[in-house]
C-alpha cells in the first residue's frame, strides 16, 4: 500500500513541475526570443513593427489668452531601430479653441496633422552600461521613459471665427488679419512613457503610451489670427497630451 502511495505522490508531484514549467512566470518589458537583433545572451526582439491609436487632450497658445482643451484623435505607426530608440509616423484629427474673455475674438480650429519624429527611451542609456539591464525590474520599468522630436505639417480649417473689425482697416492679401485655411511646418517635441507588454490577445507584445507633445509651428495663423499686436511676434504653440496603445504586427525572427 505505501509503494503504491509513494507511487501516486511522484506522479503527482512530477506533473505538478512539468505544469508549472509552462507557466509563463517572468515580468519581462520585451518578446524574448533568438531574433539576430539581441541584446544580451537571450536577447529579444528589437526590429518590430507597430500600430495604434490614441485620445488627447489639445491647449492652444496663439493671439489670444484663452484656450479651452478640444480633443484629439491619434494613430501611430512605429518602427524599432533598437529595442529602446524607435522612428516613425503619427497622424492627428482634432481641434483648437482659442478666445479672448475681454473682447468677442474667438476661434475653433479642426486641423489634421502628420509628423515623422524619432523616440529615445532612457533605456537606451541603461543598456550602454550594462545589457542586461531588462533583468532588473526597477531599472525595466524606468527605462520607458523617452523623449523624442519630428517634423510634421499640420493644415488648418477653421469653421469658425470672429472678425476683428477693430483691425479690418490693416487687413490685405499680403498679410490678412484672418485666415481661414492654411497649411504649416511644425516641430513636435515629444517627452513621455511606454510600458511594454509582452503578451496580449493575439498579438506577441504591445506598448502603453503616454505622451506629452509640445507644438512649436512654423505659422501666426494655427488660430486663424495674425492681429498687429506689439506684443504678438511669436508663431503659434500647441499642446497635446495624450494616451495610446500600439500593437506589434510583424516579427522579423519568424521569418
Amino acid at each position: 500500500m505505501k509503494t503504491k502511495l509513494l507511487t501516486l505522490l511522484s506522479a503527482g508531484v512530477l506533473s505538478a513541475t512539468g505544469l508549472l514549467a509552462q507557466v509563463r512566470t517572468d515580468i519581462s518589458v520585451r518578446e524574448r526570443n533568438n531574433s539576430a537583433y539581441e541584446v544580451g545572451e537571450q536577447g529579444y526582439n528589437a526590429h518590430n513593427f507597430s500600430v495604434g491609436f490614441g485620445l488627447g487632450s489639445t491647449k492652444m497658445y496663439g493671439d489670444l489668452s484663452y484656450s479651452k482643451p478640444q480633443p484629439a484623435y491619434i494613430g501611430y505607426f512605429e518602427k524599432n531601430i533598437t529595442p529602446t530608440i524607435s522612428y516613425g509616423w503619427t497622424i492627428s484629427f482634432g481641434d483648437l479653441s482659442t478666445r479672448d474673455p475681454y473682447t468677442q475674438l474667438r476661434s475653433f480650429n479642426r486641423f489634421t496633422s502628420v509628423d515623422q519624429h524619432i523616440n529615445v527611451e532612457l533605456g537606451t542609456l541603461f543598456a550602454a552600461v550594462d545589457r542586461e539591464y531588462y533583468d532588473n525590474p526597477i531599472l525595466r520599468l524606468v527605462g520607458g521613459v523617452y523623449g523624442g522630436v519630428g517634423l510634421g505639417i499640420i493644415n488648418n480649417n477653421i469653421p469658425r471665427i470672429a472678425t476683428p473689425n477693430d483691425y479690418a482697416g490693416q487687413t490685405n492679401s499680403i498679410n490678412p488679419t484672418v485666415l481661414t485655411n492654411s497649411t504649416a511646418l511644425y516641430i513636435p517635441m515629444n517627452v513621455g512613457y511606454n510600458l511594454h507588454i509582452p503578451q496580449f490577445w493575439i498579438f506577441k507584445g504591445c506598448v502603453f503610451n503616454a505622451n506629452f507633445q509640445y507644438t512649436s509651428t512654423m505659422s501666426d495663423y494655427i488660430d486663424g489670427y495674425k492681429l498687429p499686436l506689439a506684443a504678438n511676434k511669436r508663431n503659434d504653440v500647441y499642446t497635446v497630451m495624450s494616451v495610446g496603445f500600439r500593437f506589434y504586427i510583424l516579427h522579423p525572427s519568424e521569418y
